[in-house]
């Protein structure tokens, strides 16, 4: 057995920068008093396609007006003779409005419209709760999130798993006084790694748990992609550890990726022993 193996080697809060080095984020409170480990599992749901426009309709949903053929010209008409002027006739008197039985507008002169019948006015209805997409659980993602927690809980760091509004679990440890070195020791604004920085058993077990995997013949082990100036120096802790990993992915996905049998039963060997209840493709051999 290794001497720097997860099994011969006591637990402590540092094994937490495995979570670092697969994407996890410190935040702190107040004046710096107390620091929060984050992690986002899971990869972002892709975004709804946009609806084409209808290049036969308009915006409104409605058929472009056909065009209005031009009406032909009428003839000229005929003059006609001037008439006789008739005499002049006396004005009638029109009824006035307030005379009894005249109505200044007849109700026959109306449109008729059925408004039904009187309602009382009462208070405006509610309105619904925004519905959280329905997406489908990742069971590798659900229990990477079970076995954090229990890995947090495992090094004295109470941590719940609550959800983000498209669904994905989120890791989050309480805020604690004694997180404060690792906040600092990774440049939390921006998140930097620390130079050299030392990968040992329990720090490779806590980033197979976030976000190792197979990949074919190769075993991956994914890097944060909001802080690309961490895959350099995370790569080199990876070297220097006897793994010969390199770099792979892109940019949405970026990896530490290790080939080869000899490099992989090292990487096993550091890790320890295969968690009780283990999702398939997660644990190298």
């Amino acid at each position: 057995m290794s001497f720097y193996s997860a099994d011969a080697l006591p637990r402590a809060v540092t094994d937490l920068e495995g979570v670092l080095c697969a994407g996890g984020g410190m935040s702190l409170f107040g004046r710096g008093t107390a620091a929060r480990l984050t992690i986002v599992l899971g990869t972002p749901p892709p975004a709804p396609e946009e609806e084409s426009e209808d290049p036969e309709g308009t915006d409104d949903g409605l058929r472009p007006a056909e065009p209005v053929e031009p009406a032909a010209p009428s003839p000229p008409s005929t003059p006609s003779p001037p008439s006789t002027p008739s005499p002049p006739s006396t004005p009638t008197p029109e009824p006035r409005a307030w005379e009894e039985g005249v109505d200044e507008i007849y109700d026959d002169d109306l449109p008729v419209r059925d408004d039904g019948a009187p309602t009382t006015p009462g208070p405006p209805p509610e309105a619904p709760e925004p519905a959280r997409p329905d997406v489908g659980t990742d069971p590798m993602t659900e229990w990477r999130a079970h076995a954090l927690c229990c890995a947090f809980r495992g090094r004295g760091v109470p941590a719940e798993v609550d959800r983000l509004p498209d669904g994905r679990p989120v890791v989050r440890s309480a805020f604690r006084a004694d997180l404060l070195p690792l906040a600092e020791h990774w440049h939390t604004d921006p998140k930097h790694a620390p130079v050299p920085l030392q990968l040992d058993g329990p720090r490779l077990r806590l980033w197979v748990l976030a976000a190792g995997r197979w990949a074919g013949r190769a075993y991956t082990l994914g890097l944060d992609p909001l802080a690309p100036t961490t895959h350099e120096p995370v790569l080199t802790a990876c070297q220097r550890a006897g793994l010969g990993a390199t770099l792979a992915g892109d940019s949405d996905d970026p990896v530490v990726r290790i080939v080869g049998r000899a490099r992989q039963r090292r990487l096993a060997e550091l890790v320890g022993g295969r968690p009780r209840h283990l999702h398939d493709g997660v644990w190298p051999d």
